[in-house]
Order: C-alpha cells, then sequence, then structure tokens
C-alpha cells in the first residue's frame, strides 16, 4: 500500500463519517416526528395515524438493519486481525480495505479497521502509509477509544522515526507519559524505546537517563533485540551524563541481548549517535 491510498483511504473515511451522522440524525428526525405527528392524528385522522406510525416502523428497521451490517464489519476486522496473527498480510489487507470502504452506520468498526491496517502496513514496511492512516485515524472526527488512540501515537512515532522525521514522532508521543497512570505495561513496553530514540536523537540525554533503574527493568521484559537496543540506548544517555562505570555495564548488558555489531547494523542512527558503541563488548562479563 502506497501513502497516496492510504490518505484516499482516510479521504474516504471522512466522508462516510459525515454520512454516517447524517443517515442517524435522519433516521432519529422520522421517528421523532413519526411519533409525536402519529399521537396528535390519532384521533380526528386515523389513516394519518397509521400512515405516520409505517413510516416510523421502516425507519427502525432500517436503524436495525444497517446496526447489523456495522455488527458485521466489527467481525470482519476482527477476523482481519486473525490474519495478521498468522502472517497473512495480504489476506488481511484485503479485508479491511473492503470493511473500510463499506458504508456504517457507527464508527467504531471503520476506526478498528483502519488502526488494523496501519499495523500491516506497518508490518510490511510501508511505513508511509502506515503514517498516514494513523495521522488521519487521530484527526479523525470522533477519534478512537482512548487505548486505540495511544497504540496509535506510539505506532506513529516509530513511523516517523524509520521515516527519520525525529520532529513529527515527538510530536505524536507528546501526550503521553512513560510513567504515567494511563499506561498500562504493554503500552509502555511500546513506548520504551520509541521515546528514548527521540530524546537522544534530540540531545535530551538528561530525561533519557532519568529514572534509569525504571526503565532497565522494563527493558528486561522486551524481546532480546529491543532489549539490546533499550540498553544501547541508555548507555548513550548514560554516557552523557557522566555515568561511566553505568554506561559501560549497561553497553555489556546489550552487547548480551543481542550484540553491537548486530545492534550497529540494523540501527544506523546507532553508528551516528555512538561511533564507541560498536566496539566489541568487554569479554570479562558484567561487573557484580
Amino acid at each position: 500500500m502506497s501513502g497516496g491510498e492510504a490518505h484516499r483511504l482516510i479521504q474516504t473515511l471522512r466522508r462516510q463519517f459525515l454520512l454516517a451522522s447524517l443517515t442517524r440524525s435522519i433516521l432519529l428526525v422520522i421517528i421523532a416526528l413519526s411519533f409525536v405527528f402519529g399521537a396528535l392524528w390519532r384521533a380526528d385522522a386515523a389513516y394519518r395515524a397509521e400512515l405516520m406510525w409505517s413510516i416510523s416502523s421502516v425507519a427502525a428497521i432500517a436503524w436495525v438493519v444497517l446496526t447489523f451490517y456495522s455488527v458485521r464489519q466489527v467481525r470482519a476486522a476482527h477476523q482481519a486481525s486473525g490474519f495478521i496473527a498468522s502472517g497473512r498480510l495480504d489476506l488481511a489487507e484485503d479485508k479491511l480495505k473492503s470493511t473500510i470502504r463499506q458504508f456504517s452506520l457507527y464508527r467504531n468498526a471503520k476506526l478498528l479497521a483502519c488502526h488494523h491496517l496501519a499495523v500491516v502496513a506497518h508490518g510490511r514496511k510501508s511505513y508511509q502509509a502506515a503514517a498516514e492512516l494513523c495521522d488521519g485515524m487521530i484527526s479523525l472526527p470522533g477519534s478512537p477509544p482512548m487505548a486505540t488512540l495511544r497504540t496509535c501515537r506510539i505506532l506513529l512515532a516509530d513511523c516517523r522515526l524509520l521515516l527519520g522525521d525525529v520532529v513529527a514522532a515527538r510530536q505524536a508521543i507528546a501526550p503521553l507519559k512513560l510513567r504515567g497512570p494511563e499506561l498500562n505495561l504493554a503500552e509502555q513496553l511500546l513506548l520504551l524505546p520509541i521515546e528514548l530514540r527521540c530524546q537522544i536523537t534530540a540531545e535530551q540525554y538528561d530525561e533519557a537517563a532519568e529514572s534509569l533503574a525504571w526503565k532497565v527493568k522494563r527493558a528486561e521484559l522486551l524481546d532480546s533485540p529491543t532489549a539490546g537496543l533499550v540498553h544501547a540506548l541508555l548507555a548513550i544517555a548514560a554516557d552523557h551524563t557522566d555515568q561511566l562505570q553505568i554506561a559501560a555495564f549497561l553497553r555489556r548488558r546489550a552487547d548480551l541481548y543481542h550484540g553491537l555489531a548486530e545492534l550497529a547494523a540494523e540501527h544506523d542512527f546507532l553508528r551516528d549517535l555512538a561511533p564507541e558503541l560498536v566496539r566489541t563488548a568487554d569479554p570479562t562479563g558484567l561487573p557484580g
């Protein structure tokens, strides 16, 4: 998926949200007026009352049918998440695009499908498309639930970093606080490496080195490559805040988790930020 296609999908969502709002308003007005006029005309104009009751019944049935159709779209979005988990990204992408393009009376199904599609685009390294989808979701009227919105911001920041736009990445995660009560453990683990990359790239070493022990404990819960990256980033922050012994310890930890040479090969920005990080780790192991 290209960035242009993602932008068009967001525009489609905007139009559909407007159309869904108008449809809900029209159906509600029809039902309300039908009840009012049906009650007023019941005594002196029975045929008119029956006509209004019939109109309200049709409007109510239309609402129920559209609601059922929206529920089916939610199920389709959940089915696509199963495709994502099994690695069948092509099937997931096709189903999610179809869900987004179909009309729905409610926004939740569309937002869920858009979020899953951003995850698929990120997994296929279409970072510009994923960023367009996440940015569009954040700016859409009637934003997604808070949990989805937080994950969307983290995903957007990661895409912006991979595209080399550090300023946009920092803006994406600015409302999120790593140690804030609103973030659960899974969200903290997603945000930690991204926030550290933003801070160190912006030379905010003091902020990166804050709560160092807490961040190390969280890093140990990550998968080995990401844990190695976080330890390497914390080592850079410790180096620049004159915590040299801790920096040496963190470098050795990073090397144990993934290998400094492998980290430098996978993350070009590490070679630019800290050339000394790619040196062979101290073979004596960890300090006592």
